[in-house]
C-alpha cells in the first residue's frame, strides 16, 4: 500500500548510482519542493520573531547570513528539519536514520540553497 505522501508529492525525474544520492532525489527534493512555502514561512516568522532585518542585507552577503542562521540557531535548524521529516514514510525514514547527520546536511544545504533562491526571486 501505497503512502499519501508520497503521492501529493512532485515528480522530480532525478536518479542516480549512489545509495545517498538516489534517497536525495527521489525523496528529499520533492519534499523540499512540496513544502517550499512552508519552509519560507517559518524561516520569516523566524526573523521576525528574532527581530532580524533580512531585507536589509546586502544581496550579496545574503547567502552567508541564511547559512549562518540555520547553522547556528539550533531551534531554527530543527523546525525547519522536522518541516522535512514529518513528511516521511516510515520505509524513508528507515533510510534516513542510517546516515541522518550526512541527510541533514544535504537538506540544509539545499534548504539554504531554496530559501536564497526564493528571497532573489521576491
Amino acid at each position: 500500500m501505497q503512502d499519501n505522501r508520497v503521492s501529493i508529492r512532485p515528480v522530480l525525474n532525478l536518479s542516480s548510482v549512489q545509495k545517498e544520492e538516489n534517497f536525495q532525489n527521489t525523496t528529499l527534493r520533492p519534499i523540499l519542493k512540496l513544502q517550499n512555502d512552508l519552509i519560507m514561512s517559518v524561516f520569516l516568522h523566524f526573523c521576525k520573531k528574532q527581530k532580524i532585518a533580512m531585507s536589509k542585507i546586502a544581496k550579496e552577503h545574503f547567502q552567508q547570513e541564511v547559512t549562518a542562521l540555520i547553522k547556528k540557531n539550533a531551534v531554527l535548524r530543527n523546525q525547519l528539519l522536522g518541516v522535512i521529516i514529518g513528511q516521511f514514510t516510515q520505509e524513508e525514514f528507515a533510510k534516513y536514520v542510517e546516515k541522518d547527520s550526512e541527510f541533514n546536511k544535504r537538506i540544509l544545504s539545499m534548504m539554504g540553497k531554496r530559501i536564497y533562491d526564493n528571497q532573489q526571486r521576491a
